[in-house]
Order: C-alpha cells, then sequence, then structure tokens
C-alpha cells in the first residue's frame, strides 16, 4: 500500500535532522577536542547530552500530548538550526569554549527528544496502521544510513576541511527537516479541553502503560534490551583493539560491517511480522540478538565476530521497527507522548546502567564475559516476551480484525 505524501515529508525530516546528528556526535567531540586534551572533559559532553534528556523526558511527554505535534516538529528543528547557525559564527571567531559545547550538547539533546517524540506521535496519525510496520522499516533504513555510513564520515571530513563547515552544514539540514515538517498537511493538534497539572498527567500516562499487558510487556523489555546492548557496546572498542587486534580504522569498518545488519533488519521486519506474526516475530528476534552475544566471546575471528555483531544489529532493528508499530497501533493518540516518555525513560536509564555494568564486569572479569552476561539479559527478555504470549495474541487478532474491517470499510 502507498503511505502517501504526508508520510514522506515525515521521512525526510527524519532523515535530514538524523543526517545533522551523524555530523555533530563526530564533529563537537572533534572541536572539543581543539579546546582540551582532558579526557574526563571530553566525556562531558556526554554527560551534558545525556543528564538534562532524562530529566526533561516525562516532561516532554505531556508536552506532545498537548501540543500541536507538527509545530512541535518544525519549531525543534528550527530551534535546533538557530543553534548550530549561532555555533558556527563563534567557531569562526574562535569563541567556542568547552563551556559552550556543552550547552550545545545539552540544548541538542533536549530538543531532539522533542522532535523524536513528536515523529514517533506523529507517524500513526499521518499513515494508516496496514502501513505502519513499513513506514517504521523506512524510517529506521533510512536512521542507519545517514547515522552510520553517510553523517559520521562527512561529519569528519568536513571538521578536516574547516572547523566551522559541520555545523553550518547541520545548520542546512536542521533548516531541510524543519521546512519539511513545516509542510505537513495533517491536522496534529489535540483535543482541547480542561488540563490537569503536569504530576497528573505524567501518572496518567505512566499508569496506561502498566495497565495495558502488550504496551507493559514493551516497555520491560526495551529496559531489559538497552542494560543488554551497553554492557558490551560500552567497552566494544577495547575488545576490538585488545582481542581482535583492530586499530581505530578496523574499529570503524567493524562497527560499519554491522550496521549492514541494520539494513537487512529493516528489510525483513514487515515480511516476519507477515508471515509470523508481532509476537513471535518479536520473541524470535530477542533470542537471535542472545545468541549472537553469546557466541562473540568464543572466536577472535574478525569476519566472524563482524558477521556475529551484524545479526545482533538487525535483530535490533527488527525488534525496534515491530515494537514501535505495536505501540503506535496500541496507545491511544492522546497518550502517545506520555506513554513515549515512560519507555525513553526506562531506556536511557538502562543504558547508563549498561554502561556501567560493562565496565565494572570487563574490569572485574575481563572482556569477554560480558558478552555472555548481555545474552543473559536478552533470553530474559525472550522469556518475558514468552509469558506474556495470551495477551499478546489476543492483541493481535483483535487489531487483525480492526484493519480488515478498517480496509474493507
Amino acid at each position: 500500500m502507498r503511505l502517501g505524501p504526508e508520510f514522506r515529508r515525515i521521512w525526510l525530516g527524519n532523515a535530514s535532522s538524523n543526517l545533522a546528528d551523524g555530523i555533530t556526535f563526530v564533529a563537537l567531540p572533534l572541536l572539543a577536542a581543539t579546546v582540551t586534551q582532558d579526557p574526563l572533559a571530553v566525556a562531558g559532553l556526554s554527560v551534558a547530552y545525556t543528564v538534562p534528556r532524562v530529566l526533561a523526558v516525562l516532561g516532554i511527554g505531556v508536552l506532545v500530548d498537548r501540543a500541536d505535534r507538527r509545530r512541535l516538529l518544525h519549531l525543534s528543528n528550527f530551534s535546533r538550526a538557530v543553534v548550530f547557525g549561532l555555533l558556527t559564527l563563534l567557531v569562526s571567531l574562535d569563541m567556542a569554549p568547552l563551556t559552550v559545547l556543552y550547552l550545545v550538547f545539552a540544548v541538542m539533546g533536549v530538543v531532539e527528544t522533542v522532535s523524536d517524540s513528536s515523529a514517533f506521535a506523529v507517524l500513526p496519525q499521518a499513515v494508516r496502521p496496514q502501513g505502519l510496520d513499513r513506514a517504521n522499516s523506512r524510517i529506521a533504513g533510512t536512521q542507519i544510513v545517514v547515522d552510520e555510513f553517510v553523517g559520521p564520515p562527512l561529519g569528519g571530513f568536513l571538521f578536516a576541511a574547516a572547523a566551522l563547515a559541520p555545523s553550518a552544514v547541520s545548520t542546512l539540514a536542521f533548516l531541510a527537516a524543519g521546512v519539511a515538517y513545516y509542510s505537513l498537511r495533517g491536522d496534529y493538534r489535540q483535543a482541547g479541553g480542561p488540563r490537569e497539572n503536569v504530576l497528573s498527567e505524567v501518572r496518567e500516562g505512566a499508569v496506561w502503560v502498566w495497565r495495558d499487558p502488550v504496551v507493559r510487556t514493551l516497555v520491560v523489555i526495551s529496559a531489559l534490551a538497552s542494560v543488554a546492548y551497553m554492557i558490551p557496546f560500552s567497552y566494544l572498542v577495547l575488545y576490538a583493539g585488545q582481542v581482535l587486534g583492530l586499530g581505530p580504522t578496523g574499529y570503524g569498518l567493524l562497527l560499519s560491517a554491522s550496521a549492514v545488519g541494520g539494513l537487512a533488519g529493516a528489510w525483513i521486519a514487515g515480511r516476519l511480522r507477515a508471515r509470523w506474526g508481532y509476537h513471535r516475530s518479536i520473541t524470535g528476534a530477542l533470542l537471535t540478538g542472545a545468541l549472537a552475544f553469546a557466541a562473540i566471546p568464543l572466536t577472535d575471528h574478525v569476519v566472524v565476530v563482524a558477521a556475529l555483531l551484524a545479526v545482533y544489529i538487525g535483530h535490533s532493528v527488527v525488534w525496534n521497527v515491530l515494537a514501535a508499530s505495536v505501540r503506535q497501533k496500541a496507545v491511544p493518540a492522546r497518550l502517545m507522548g506520555r506513554a513515549g516518555s515512560v519507555s525513553r525513560l526506562l531506556g536511557m536509564s538502562g543504558l547508563a546502567l549498561g554502561a556501567l555494568l560493562g565496565g565494572t564486569l570487563a574490569s572485574l572479569f575481563g572482556l569477554r564475559p560480558p558478552f555472555l552476561v548481555a545474552g543473559a539479559l536478552f533470553l530474559a527478555a525472550a522469556v518475558v516476551c514468552v509469558l506474556a504470549a495470551p495477551g499478546f495474541r489476543e492483541w493481535e487478532r483483535e487489531q487483525q480484525a480492526r484493519e480488515a474491517t478498517d480496509e474493507h470499510g
């Protein structure tokens, strides 16, 4: 089925903003390295990016459910264009100290969360339920291309040409994203009426998530998967160097090879769902991720490890695409922002916990065993999914009947 012009505008906005993100996450640390050689100071960029997102995510969920989501999308991207335009000016004047870079990362993290949350909430309003798998797959595939293959090397190339070039190109990319979202023609305003206070609205979203068996299952799985993902990826650069004998170039190629698996995952996600349904496809994907991580410490062969990482990334994309479609179908439009914020909060917290566990386990037991711990967590996530089978399959039957009625009605 055709996804329609509204999807194309959403896709273009998403692709443009992700290109800017890919450039930025390489270029800003390089810019910081010209200011200081202190590793802790450079690592502070990640802290500046993450902490404000965690603190703001629940409030952002309320905002997404209160406001015109189209307006949030174009304003968040136009505002990022302004921020990076100012950064370009400061860099050209040699007036960009580390504190400015921290501020840029903090603003970027919060506004990016607004944009991503709004885009997730808008998609099921712009695309019919039957097209959500395909729409999410296309968006995921595009994100992999621009985030993994295009953005990072382009950011490095632009920085080598001129320190201000990456922020200048990012400014243009965010402007393009803002224009694409501004051109949306649908009505994405939320229903009016009396509003409760912010805490009450946050609680309403959290309570709804907890009481819905399907969405609750996906949120729990997402939290476990976030911890499991970050355990080995928090020190993967050390594993690549000390165990696989790879230098910086080899490490970059290893990550690029693994990203190919993500493209494959985006291509097969909808096909798996059509053949096996959501529940069995998600369970199978989680088991695949568990097996991939469990197998990595058993070999030192670079090609085999690259293939296993590609399998892992492929499973991750399948799981994320299908979970996104389920949430977009299951969550009422008025709660989409708050329900998503609960998942994002647990996911981001899981990433932080996973990084801490990964570094601690690798320090105590070596670089191989944490992969097994991560694999065990993915296995636990698959068990959670299996235990939720009755409710999940009942929801699938109801959804299929609803979509069939919609298609013929």
